[in-house]
């Protein structure tokens, strides 16, 4: 058996036949280049929405105080004194108090009244949980020192309150704590960019949670001048991988450094990206499902135009067979030209998908990620797909009989 020869004659059979090899594998290019751009754009989209959200809790753990506990004592509470003392241990990374405010607000001119998610927040919490300012600055030393009622909101108040980013700097708003609290006027600084939006726009929910932020100094001279202390801390690994040994760490820490005994709780930070990123890449993986529907329809045209192929060609398989050609020879040669049209489609696809995430990413604004395992197995199905459907004509063609099929006209 001449393998060679046999690659010869399935070549120069497809070239004879131009068009219609095209027409064949554009079922293949379509099926495959949709699997890659879905793909592709899918996890950009993905690790665009999440990537921050993941950011935000890797790496980090959270100290809570058991109220609850019949042990708990007003002096129990997380203070200043605690957090010196776990600093000194020089074990992790970084320790900020954790303090969110529900919140309402109002820019002074209305009297509507908005909801936020107000944060208090350090130069130890913002390496740890950091925002991209879109317009003015962050907090800087002096905010952090001064009690300055300073504030950063987020971009979709700023736009639904000052029409852009960049005319909300230096404005003023009110923040109103609980139902008759004394409204406090603050000065914005900085406009942040708010981290659920894309999320909250993928899910086609149109309500958001409205986030800022003000400086802990500012927070405990307005909302805490008697410095009750705090029931949260985040504390931030040196060595991510060892978080499980850090949080046993820290709580031998605090038994130590406050003369008590498993009053205080120790949990993984949850910033809900993992439950997101779970819907995600069911939407992911459906999506590709469907744009892998058509590669099964192209393997039907491989099918159908290679059975086509067998009858065009039933006298030159018979003349074959009369000169000593085996039917695994023939049963070969078609099964070679069905691979041949999947192999150069898959690459082709490949190719074309590429092109395509690339130019989607661009004017959408997403960064397409490609995967060289998923480049590689869609050539590779694609390499099946000819197998598959390839057998079936390939393996009529080896049973006809030569008789017979020097009879045919």
């Amino acid at each position: 058996m001449n393998y060679v020869e046999i690659l010869n004659s399935a070549i120069k059979s497809l070239k004879g036949n131009k068009i219609r090899s095209f027409l064949t594998m554009l079922g293949i290019i379509i099926g495959i280049a949709s699997v890659i751009t879905m793909s592709s754009i899918g996890k950009g989209g993905q690790e665009s929405i999440t990537g921050n959200l993941k950011d935000g809790g890797y790496g980090k753990f959270v100290v809570s105080i058991d109220k609850s506990d019949t042990e708990f004592r007003w002096k129990n509470m997380i203070d200043e004194f605690i957090i010196e003392e776990l600093v000194k241990k020089d074990a992790f990374k970084e320790i900020s108090p954790e303090i969110t405010e529900r919140m309402s607000m109002r820019n002074g001119k209305s009297q509507r009244k908005l909801y936020v998610s107000l944060s208090v927040t350090t130069p130890s919490f913002e390496k740890m949980q950091p925002v991209e300012i879109i317009s003015g600055r962050n907090f800087l030393p002096f905010d952090y020192k001064s009690g300055e009622k300073n504030i950063l909101i987020d971009n979709v108040t700023a736009e639904q309150f000052f029409k852009t980013s960049e005319l909300s700097i230096g404005k003023k708003i009110e923040i109103i704590k609980g139902w008759r609290g004394k409204p406090e006027t603050y000065t914005i600084v900085g406009v942040m960019k708010n981290q659920m939006e894309d999320m909250v726009k993928l899910m086609g929910n149109k309500r958001l949670v409205r986030l800022m932020r003000i400086p802990l100094t500012t927070y405990e001279k307005i909302y805490d001048p008697q410095g009750s202390g705090y029931t949260k801390i985040i504390v931030e690994s040196k060595d991510a991988s060892k978080i499980a040994e850090d949080m046993v760490k820290i709580k031998i820490y605090l038994d130590e450094i406050t003369n008590t005994k498993d009053l205080y709780e120790v949990n993984i930070k949850n910033t809900g990206a993992e439950s997101f990123d779970k819907i995600l890449t069911t939407l992911n993986i459906f999506i590709i499902f469907v744009a892998a529907i058509s590669l099964f329809v192209g393997g039907i045209g491989v099918m159908n135009i290679m059975l086509v192929s067998v009858i065009e060609r039933t006298k030159e398989i018979g003349i074959r067979k009369a000169i000593g050609a085996t039917n695994k020879e023939i049963l070969l040669q078609f099964l070679v030209e069905s691979i041949i049209l999947t192999g150069i489609g898959g690459i082709c696809g490949v190719i074309l998908g590429l092109v395509f995430a690339s130019l989607i990413g661009y004017f959408v604004g997403i960064m397409p990620i490609f995967s060289l395992f998923s480049i590689l197995l869609s050539i590779g199905i694609s390499s099946i797909i000819g197998i598959v459907f390839g057998v079936v004509p390939a393996k009529k063609a080896a049973e006809l009989d030569p008789i017979e099929a020097l009879r045919s006209e």
